[in-house]
């Protein structure tokens, strides 16, 4: 008897996933953005390995147009290095938001 228990307990052990060994992705990047009167982007790919990138902002449609256009270059830069946008999260406030990308497999 004791021995079927721990056939059981070994079988349930190799069939239950190993979540231990599955790793992070490797390659991820973080970006944070502000919107004010200009919209910032702090772009992280690793401690000590941040950018800053900035571009205008408003509310007419000259101003919505360029504001379009950055965040089109922006996030064109990170499909055209292989990542995707894997979560998103805003503050309370609104005005900011964390995005982070992984590099596709």
């Amino acid at each position: 008897m004791k021995n079927l228990l721990l056939l059981c307990a070994c079988l349930l052990a190799l069939a239950s996933p190993l979540r231990a060994a599955v790793a992070p992705p490797v390659d991820i990047v973080v970006v944070r953005i502000y919107e004010g009167p200009h919209v910032t982007a702090i772009i992280t790919r690793g401690e000590g390995k941040s950018e800053k990138v900035e571009f205008e902002n408003g509310i007419t449609d000259k101003w919505l147009t360029q504001t379009s256009q950055g965040y089109y270059k922006l996030f064109e830069r990170f499909y055209g290095e292989g990542y995707i946008l894997q979560s998103t999260m805003t503050s309370n406030a609104g005005s900011l938001t964390t995005l982070l990308f992984v590099k596709a497999k």
